[in-house]
C-alpha cells in the first residue's frame, strides 16, 4: 500500500534533532515558532473549534521542546495542532535563505507584487486551477482560463470536491502549504501529473525535496525580524507580515528565481 504519510515523513526527518523551540506566538490568522537557532517558521490556523475554551495548544507545552519533536505535530487531525507542526517545520528550513550558503538565498524577492504576479506570463493562455481563494488573483484572472476550488465557495468558485474532476485538465495549479496542515496534499499531487504544481503562500515549506514529489516552485517567506513579525500576526493583511520583517522568496528546482 502507497504510504500517504511518505512526504510528510521526509520533512519532519529534516529538522535536526538538537534544535529547541524558543519562542512561539499565536495570532489571529497566523502562528510563529521560533527556534534556539534563531530559525522562524510560520504557518495558517485555523478558527477555534466551535465551544473551544483555548488553543489547542499553550506555549508552554511548546516552548523548550525538541524543535522535531513539534514539527512532528503536522501529522495531527487537529488541524490547529498541525499548524503548529508546520510552522516548526518552517522554523528549520525557512530562515536558511538568510545564509549566503543556502540552496535559496539567492531567491530572496525583494520585488513587489505577489507569487501569482511572478508566474505571469508562464501563465498566459493556460488552464489555471488555483487552490483556495487567495486576494490579488484579479491580473492573472485576466491571462489565462482560471478556476478557483474553494472549501466554502465565493460567488463564481467551485465547491473542493470539484478537485477530482477540474484538476486533471489543468495546465498549471497553485497550492497552498495550508494543504499539508489539511492532509489534501497527497491527493492533489496525484490529480495533477502533467501539470505545473506551484506551492505558494507563507506556510510553504523551503525544502527543495519537495521537487521530487511534483512541485515545479515553491513561493514561500523567510523572516529576518521575528519581533517585528510576532508583532504582526494580528492583522490579517500577509503583506503586513512581509512589510515587517518578512521577505519573499521563489524557488525553482536546481536554481532560483
Amino acid at each position: 500500500m502507497h504510504n500517504r504519510w511518505h512526504l510528510y515523513d521526509e520533512l519532519i526527518d529534516s529538522v535536526p534533532h538538537d534544535q529547541r523551540v524558543k519562542s512561539f506566538v499565536y495570532g489571529d490568522h497566523w502562528l510563529m515558532v521560533e527556534s534556539d537557532a534563531g530559525g522562524v517558521g510560520l504557518a495558517q490556523h485555523f478558527p477555534p473549534i466551535l465551544g473551544a475554551a483555548k488553543p489547542p495548544l499553550s506555549p508552554y507545552e511548546i516552548i523548550n521542546q525538541p524543535l522535531r519533536t513539534v514539527a512532528g505535530r503536522i501529522k495531527s487531525w487537529d488541524f490547529n495542532v498541525a499548524s503548529i507542526g508546520l510552522a516548526a517545520l518552517n522554523a528549520a528550513n525557512n530562515t536558511l535563505a538568510l545564509t549566503p550558503q543556502s540552496h535559496i538565498s539567492q531567491g530572496v524577492n525583494c520585488l513587489p507584487g505577489n507569487a501569482f504576479d511572478f508566474f505571469l506570463t508562464e501563465a498566459i493562455g493556460k488552464k489555471v486551477a488555483v487552490i483556495g481563494h487567495f486576494p490579488g488573483l484579479r491580473m492573472l484572472r485576466q491571462h489565462c482560463d482560471m478556476c478557483i476550488l474553494e472549501r466554502n465557495p465565493q460567488p463564481g468558485d467551485l465547491p473542493d470536491a470539484a478537485a477530482e474532476y477540474v484538476l486533471p485538465e489543468q495546465d498549471i495549479v497553485f497550492v497552498t502549504g495550508t494543504t499539508f496542515i489539511n492532509k489534501t496534499i497527497t491527493r492533489l499531487l496525484e490529480l495533477t501529473p502533467k501539470a505545473k504544481v506551484f506551492m505558494v503562500g507563507p506556510s510553504t515549506p523551503m525544502h527543495p525535496l519537495l521537487f521530487e514529489h511534483g512541485f515545479s516552485s515553491l513561493s514561500g517567506l523567510v523572516v529576518e525580524d521575528a519581533a517585528g513579525v510576532a508583532r504582526a500576526l494580528k492583522d490579517d493583511d500577509c503583506e503586513a507580515i512581509f512589510a515587517s520583517g518578512g521577505l519573499k522568496v521563489n524557488l525553482l528546482p536546481g536554481g532560483v528565481q
